[in-house]
């Protein structure tokens, strides 16, 4: 739960808690109707996370124990609610001295709680009326005596309100297991955690231009958006047909297949794309034996597993099984994604996909229905209403539609259960019903979404899709629906970039060659039919005929294709690659090769003079640094390497992956702060270049697991690209860096005139030994063994860029 949302929640039960506290007088009345309440539905605790009243070790029970992942995190001590915690009359949320005369009433509170601390290995603890609460850290490691230091104390429920977003910090589960509290406590006694120092980049941000694009580069740009920009034709069948990658593998299926085959499902199919002949005989199968099927398409994100079923039950699928089928099709990326409404949420959306699909998107008649519900109807009117039937058979009628009414409203579940019996027992046709996008919610969401589905395959005859990534359903399968229900697994692969680029480079051409540009017309582009082929041949020689680009496109989206045809469209229209004039060159027969550097360019680039990375969802500049956090600018680039390494053990695909507590406790032992490395975790983890092994979880705390993706392995290859060094030239002129001798040096040569290749060498090669030599600053790596592999990184660093002074201090 995020703050924003325990924010609304506590504003929305206050006044029921409000209005019971007259009425509460014992602590367990405290306990049961605030701080149960406050800890679950506020501060996001799971009630399996909670123990109350465990034995402590050497004698005394305690009132809360809050855990997870394994770890103990809070330890609170409940009081009646008539009990003062506090001597002071301010009504303020503030902190005073845990052991002083503020809180002298809370003294036997806190004691209590920090002996249950050092019991259990929880360092911070809370003591609370359910009113009043007060944060303390009593077990503390920097050599401070836990009752010298501060106490967060809020004296009523309004301070909280007023002050939530510290209350969050401290007692939401999601601030404990980012060690948050550290952070508040030691603002809170003047410990200034972070180094501030001016920087400033060689290129200030007032420098960056935007480029100007050639009215043929605009007008090509629709053209890319229309045919290579989109995962799927929409709206267009026959580009939907021909475009469709017919691929078996990407280089990860064999792993992932391993992994799911020995894991995960029992049985479990490599889908053919080429004609979906599994799928088509799982539909043919459930037809001919009546027992219906639950099917998951299980594929990467961006693997194209929603066009691949749009496609197979639009194109593929045989024309006597599809008019045996009702597809109904449910976008959960359309909902809220709040568990509490799914369920009547996917109740409502089936029933206007039903109606839709049955009724030609109108609302049924009242002889429609009568059929739905020809059972209620007949018993109805042989039983006890048999009276009113025989003497009007209008008001039995009307009586009886008044009922369907009244139950559609109050019940439109059963009704909807009734529509999919009719498509079975009355249209003798089977309902196929996908529940496409549940993965990009939580798992929560997802299994209460596969219960759903579950409870109207296990009921009614019918055909169950749920497109779900590979990384979702190894999550679920370890607890959850896919434990308890069967299902069957079919693997979609993921074709590369450059083959789907391919795919639409054939089509375009063809439809260039086949017609006159009436086609082009209709999809409303201007441009003549040769421009457009031109433009086709273009894409093929930067995308296509270049592997390097192809390879990096891949690996820099994570071979997801949506983001992948996004960076190629980055690229294809950055006015760096000139597309105009490589248009023209194919116009009159030339070929126009652009070269890897100018591509290169174009991805860092996009429409803007230099890099920025404010606009560039895809690349990350490793080595930047904020003022107000100085680090060793060679921290990202180090847990790169630790994640490399790491990755090379192949035992187990488990193994790949370490815990955020596993990361910061390695580079404490290098002096590397704690609170600075969790900035550079969640900056590798937003912009996707290292990966969580819960793909919903995209917060650092301590047990979240990680591993380095094809994206963070292509950003540690550019960092070493001494042949093609565009990545290392536009962060050297990006990066902030401090103000002195290399800062002079570097702008005065840029300010001299235009840079040649000895140029750039010779600034790319400043700035490597400005990182080093910074990183020596920042921390020491240990003369171990394990940090064998961080040493060799800065030793490459250092010769691929021709840096030659190197310290001794850390045995490089």
């Amino acid at each position: 739960m995020d703050i924003d949302s325990a924010k609304n929640r506590f504003d929305s039960i206050r006044p029921e808690i409000d209005s019971l506290i007259p009425k509460i007088e014992t602590e367990t009345d405290a306990r049961f109707q605030i701080i149960d309440r406050l800890l679950t539905e506020v501060l996001g605790w799971h009630r399996s996370e909670i123990q109350t009243e465990p034995h402590a070790p050497g004698g005394g029970y305690i009132d809360y124990l809050l855990s997870a992942s394994n770890r103990n995190y809070l330890v609170v001590e409940a009081k009646r609610i008539s009990t003062p915690l506090l001597d002071v009359a301010s009504p303020q949320a503030t902190f005073y001295k845990a052991g002083g005369p503020a809180l002298k009433s809370a003294a036997d509170g806190l004691e209590q709680a920090q002996r249950y601390c050092s019991k259990t290995g929880v360092l911070f603890a809370a003591i609370t009326t359910g009113v009043q609460w007060l944060g303390f850290w009593a077990t503390r490691t920097d050599g401070r005596p836990p009752l010298e230091g501060k106490a967060a104390a809020f004296p009523s429920l309004d301070a909280i309100s007023d002050r939530f977003a510290l209350f969050y910090d401290l007692f939401s589960k999601a601030g404990l297991q980012a060690n948050l509290y550290r952070i508040r406590v030691n603002e809170a006694e003047g410990f200034i955690v972070r180094h501030t120092e001016n920087l400033e980049p060689l290129i200030p941000d007032g420098e960056v231009r935007l480029m100007r694009q050639s009215k043929l580069g605009g007008d090509l740009e629709q053209v890319f958006n229309r045919f290579f920009g989109a995962m799927s034709g929409a709206g267009d069948a026959e580009m939907l047909a021909q475009c469709f990658v017919e691929s078996k593998e990407s280089q990860e299926s064999d792993a992932t297949l391993t992994k799911l085959a020995d894991n995960l499902i029992s049985r479990i199919d490599v889908v053919e794309t080429a004609k979906g002949e599994e799928l088509e005989q799982e539909i043919r199968q459930a037809i001919e034996s009546e027992r219906g099927e639950f099917v998951l398409i299980i594929g990467n994100k961006g693997a194209g597993k929603s066009t691949f079923i749009d496609r197979f039950f639009r194109l593929v699928l045989e024309r006597r099984l599809r008019e045996r089928c009702v597809v109904c099709r449910i976008d959960l990326a359309d909902s809220t994604g709040e568990i509490a409404t799914i369920i009547p949420w996917l109740v409502t959306h089936l029933k206007k996909e039903i109606e839709r699909q049955l009724f030609d998107g109108k609302s049924p008649s009242y002889a429609e229905l009568q059929g739905i519900f020809i059972s209620e109807y007949d018993r109805w009117r042989h039983g006890e209403r048999k009276p009113l039937y025989d003497r009007d058979r209008d008001k039995f009628k009307e009586r009886f539609g008044e009922w369907i009414a009244g139950m559609i409203d109050s019940d439109p579940e059963r009704y909807v259960r009734a529509l999919l019996n009719n498509i079975v027992a009355g249209r003798q046709r089977m309902p196929c019903i996908i529940f496409d996008n549940t993965d990009h919610f939580p798992a929560s969401f997802q299994e209460a979404v596969f219960q759903f589905a579950q409870s109207l395959y296990r009921e009614i005859f019918s055909f169950v899709v749920c497109p779900i990534t590979d990384r979702t359903v190894w999550q679920l399968s370890k607890s959850g629906p896919l434990q308890s229900y069967n299902s069957r697994a079919l693997y979609l692969p993921v074709p590369s970039t450059k083959d789907v680029l391919a795919k639409r480079i054939t089509f375009v051409r063809s439809k260039a060659k086949g017609d006159r540009g009436e086609y082009f017309l209709s999809k409303g582009i201007r441009l003549s039919v040769p421009d457009i082929g031109a433009f086709a041949s273009c894409v093929e020689e930067v995308f296509v005929n270049e592997d390097y680009i192809g390879r990096a496109v891949g690996w820099l989206s994570n071979h997801d294709i949506r983001r992948g045809l996004r960076i190629a469209n980055r690229i294809i229209t950055s006015p760096v690659l000139k597309v105009d004039d490589l248009v023209r060159a194919f116009l009159v027969g030339k070929r126009a090769v652009p070269r890897r550097r100018e591509i290169k360019k174009a991805l860092l680039l996009g429409t803007k003079t230099y890099f920025t990375q404010e606009e560039n969802d895809y690349i990350l500049n490793l080595f930047a640094v904020e003022s107000d956090n100085i680090r060793s600018p060679l921290l990202r680039l180090s847990v790169l390497r630790m994640l490399i390494d790491r990755a090379a053990d192949k035992s187990h695909p488990e193994k790949a992956y370490v815990s955020v507590g596993h990361v910061l406790a390695y580079f404490e032992s290098a002096g590397v702060s704690s609170i600075a490395l969790r900035q550079d975790l969640a900056d590798l983890l937003r912009y996707r270049l290292v990966t969580p092994y819960d793909p919903t979880d995209e917060r650092t705390h301590d047990e979240q697991r990680l591993k380095i993706t094809h994206s963070g392995r292509i950003h540690y290859e550019f960092s070493f690209a001494a042949q093609e060094a565009s990545y290392m030239s536009q962060v050297a002129l990006r990066t902030p860096v401090r103000t002195g001798a290399y800062f002079d040096r570097s702008r005065k040569a840029l300010s001299e005139g235009k840079m040649d290749w000895q140029s750039w060498q010779s600034l790319i090669r400043e700035f490597s030994s400005y990182l080093l030599t910074e990183d020596e600053r920042s921390l020491t790596l240990p003369q171990i063994e394990d940090f064998k592999s961080q040493r060799q990184m800065r030793r490459d660093l250092a010769q691929t860029w021709g840096v030659e002074r190197l310290s001794t201090k850390k045995g490089l």
